[in-house]
């Protein structure tokens, strides 16, 4: 039957919320987090709701009617705004200053899309606004100091779509990590998904897969069927309230998957109301090559498997799910995807068991690969700290925003607005030291905790505390760069004084999230304040933090030289030292010794350089038994940010590379495979021609026609690209069925074919010549050996 009509509202004008129940009596406090922050226009003024979950494991939303949307001008400009005569705006004196010191005062207007008029009004009139492109709800917060959780304490009454509806309670910061209920979603459609064939649920106590059936026969086990699209869509948006999750994840769920249901949605007229509100669902999809699409569900947050994976720092191969189950849980889809439009069809209508088995299987695999990496608590830790919702905690520029406004505003400072166009400086890297190429034993890796954070916190870098024009004779730090800053004062020192001990404290109690979760926020510092996109933008800062870090790393390289000890390799934090013993405990225990030293000689140096404290700690990251550093190709020269490294822990060896072909994308398995056994012969000391000469024999017998697969992603669509056209857009343009961007192909005797549709032989010269050689190469040059000669003698192997 139609459901029965929602009860009156409580509210006049705007989004309405229904109220299932009279005023009920909570507890004084409660504690909640928070989901998505939001606002509303309501009978012409603006309502802020917070959506989110509560510690009674009920949800809720909080609305507020009383805030106005405010920015800020200066004082002294007063005047020339009250002339304009903007009927939108008033203007206050809270007794705040902007960062230069000078007085400001408050512009209020009625509602948030008052603000860009009267702003971009006073730009042309030449006003300076400050913060006035902060969103409303967002400053709400700011303001609050309410990140991730909030304590709430009034009265509520029970909704009809969320469980908790407070009025205009009185709200403040809390500490809650909340358990939040999560709910995989994927969807199967045609190839060109103008039609969904079913919808598959996995999450603690669900696994069904609805669906539209393309003939009659007996409904697989765990599958509901439904009469036509529209029938399912509305079962779809029926069962989704039903389970009442917090969290929707799946794989590309939001440029794919709600995308496709909002569109059939539309096309059948039904409403697209996935949340706890009767509000509007938004799907906002962004497919430039550094954007991120994001779905706005009131009550509810979508996060993104690909996203997660990334935004935590997590390397694959690729993204595909089927890479990441692999890799993470040991198993894959139960079909791999490439022809996988043709190959859903098919079994849509003829095998629907296994159809079904399919659709569920990919919601399940999206689930555990977030369950198993446990992103869903480390954004949570994220938004704890930084006061981001889930889906907006890889956002540096935003987390940073939110950590300095509210520190801002604690001191009464008003920060800038962000410019469209800013005068800009380039910003400086960190030191790379030259490489001595070769083949060595135990090798000492040292490297600086932390490094950037802790330069900050030793010389007190910030933007509130940087001197643009100091005064002769004024007590500050000068950095490398020539930039000055005040000894105290500034907000990222004082940032960082609290979150490296609650980090070290996270690391002691086993809390691996917990101190994931501060070490990415406080490494984003650095890249922050280098990128125009911030209004605190500060390239003087930016470059005294690299400029102290390549000054400490050759002061470091100085020292172990000082002390005999040969530096072959530096890169921003780290050194590579030669230990000059053969034995590898012999190494530990001289490594942990000129830690010590090292340590001490800084401290030292800092105190009668500059007069701090060094905050700066080098560590023993570990010992490379065996160690490669190889050359420039045809060259003489070390090549930078590539090494391989022999490792024992617990008795077993392992290979560790870095910036080799066996960590690139681009390069084969292949090579990879190769790269690897011609090392680990080097590595203990075995011949290698025999070794070379085997491989190429095997790879033309076709031994290894499975490993000659490359893949890239294309970057716009294949007709796009006019200029060149590289291997993978021919391979991509002759394919018979392309799924999403990754382009996998091989080189066959007539150019780039698409893998698994190849109508010529594989070119084994071409993967010689690109693919063994150059790798082959590398490591015979610091053999005293040249590829000419492996080969000689055995030319038949390679003609």
């Amino acid at each position: 039957p139609p459901p029965a009509p929602p009860p009156p509202s409580s509210e006049g004008g705007g989004v309405r919320f229904a109220f299932a129940a009279p005023l009920s009596y909570n507890p004084p406090m409660t504690r909640g987090f928070l989901l998505h922050p939001t606002y509303r226009i309501e009978s012409g003024r603006p309502v802020v709701h917070l959506f989110g979950k509560l510690e009674t494991g009920e949800s809720f939303v909080a609305r507020d009617r009383r805030t106005k949307p405010h920015f800020f001008i200066r004082e002294a400009d007063l005047e020339r705004a009250g002339a304009l005569g903007d009927p939108r705006t008033s203007f206050d004196r809270p007794g705040y200053r902007t960062m230069q010191g000078e007085p400001a005062a408050r512009v209020s207007v009625p509602k948030p899309p008052d603000t860009p008029p009267v702003r971009d009004r006073f730009r042309e009139a030449g006003i300076v606004c400050y913060e006035a492109d902060v969103p409303f709800a967002t400053r709400f917060l700011i303001d609050r100091g309410i990140r991730g959780a909030l304590a709430i304490e009034g009265e509520s009454r029970p909704g009809r779509l969320v469980d908790r509806v407070y009025q205009d309670a009185d709200l403040a910061p809390a500490d809650w990590e909340p358990d939040l209920r999560i709910l995989s979603l994927d969807i199967e459609t045609d190839a060109r998904a103008s039609r969904v064939f079913s919808i598959g649920l996995y999450g603690p106590d669900v696994a069904e897969v609805h669906y539209v059936p393309a003939r009659d026969g007996p409904i697989p086990e765990r599958a509901h069927a439904h009469e036509d699209e529209p029938a399912l869509l509305r079962a779809f948006l029926r069962r989704l309230r039903e389970i009442d999750p917090d969290v929707l994840v799946g794989w590309n769920v939001i440029d794919f998957d709600l995308s496709v249901l909002e569109a059939r949605c539309q096309e059948h007229l039904v409403d697209f109301h996935l949340g706890r509100a009767e509000m509007r669902c938004t799907i906002r999809i962004d497919r430039t090559f550094w954007g991120s699409s994001r779905a706005s569900i009131p009550g509810r947050v979508v996060l993104d498997g690909v996203a997660l994976l990334r935004g935590a720092f997590v390397r694959l191969e690729d993204y595909r799910l089927e890479t990441a189950a692999r890799t993470v849980l040991g198993e894959g889809k139960i079909q791999a995807s490439t022809g996988k439009g043709a190959w859903i069809e098919e079994v849509y209508r003829n095998d629907v068991e296994r159809f079904v088995a399919y659709n569920l299987t990919d919601a399940r695999l999206a689930f555990d690969v977030i369950e198993r990496l446990r992103l869903i608590p480390l954004a949570i830790r994220r938004s704890l700290l930084t006061g981001m919702p889930l889906d907006r905690v890889g956002a540096s520029i935003a987390s940073f925003d939110f950590l300095y406004l509210h520190e801002l505003r604690k001191r009464g400072i008003v920060a800038p607005s962000v410019e469209a166009e800013v005068e800009t400086e380039p910003t400086t890297g960190g030191a790379v030291l030259p490489t001595r190429p070769g083949i060595y034993r135990n090798i000492l890796v040292f490297d600086y905790r932390s490094l950037y954070p802790s330069l900050i916190l030793t010389f007190h870098l910030d933007p509130l505390s940087f001197v643009p024009d100091p005064r002769p004779g004024e007590d500050l730090i000068r950095a490398p760069n020539g930039a000055h800053f005040r000894r105290e004062g500034g907000i990222l020192p004082d940032l960082l004084e609290r979150f490296f001990p609650e980090r070290e404290d996270a690391k002691r109690r086993g809390d691996g999230i917990g101190s994931t979760a501060y070490k990415i926020l406080m490494n984003s510092f650095y890249g922050v304040l280098g990128t125009p996109r911030c209004r605190f933008h500060s390239p003087p800062t930016a470059n005294a933090i690299t400029r102290f870090g390549q000054t400490v790393l050759h002061w470091t390289k100085r020292w172990f030289e000082a002390e005999g000890y040969e530096v072959l390799y530096g890169d921003t934090d780290s050194l590579f030292v030669e230990s000059g013993v053969e034995s590898p405990d012999e190494a530990r225990v001289l490594a942990e010794g000129l830690v010590e030293r090292a340590n001490e000689a800084l401290r030292e140096h800092f105190e009668r350089e500059y007069h701090v404290e060094s905050r700066l700690l080098l560590q023993f990251e570990r010992l490379f038994e065996r160690f490669f550093l190889p050359g420039l190709r045809h060259s003489r020269e070390g090549s930078k940010k590539r090494y391989a490294g022999l490792v024992r822990t617990d008795g077993r060896e392992e290979i560790l590379f870095t910036g080799l072909e066996s960590k690139r994308r681009d390069w084969t398995e292949l090579a990879k495979k190769f790269q690897h056994e011609l090392l680990w012969k080097v590595f203990h000391d075995e011949p290698v021609d025999e070794t070379i000469r085997t491989f190429v024999e095997d790879l033309r017998g076709g031994r290894y026609d499975e490993r000659l697969v490359y893949t890239k992603a294309l970057r716009k669509e294949p007709e796009e690209y006019t200029a060149t056209t590289p291997p993978h857009v021919k391979a991509a343009r002759q394919m018979s069925e392309r799924d999403g961007r990754l382009i996998a192909y091989v080189i066959t005797t007539a150019g780039p074919e698409p893998a698994g549709e190849t109508t010529h032989p594989l070119d084994y010269d071409h993967y010689i010549e690109k693919q063994i050689r150059p790798v082959a190469e590398s490591v015979l040059a610091c053999l005293g050996k040249r590829w000419e000669e492996v080969w000689s003698g055995q030319r038949g192997l390679f003609e």
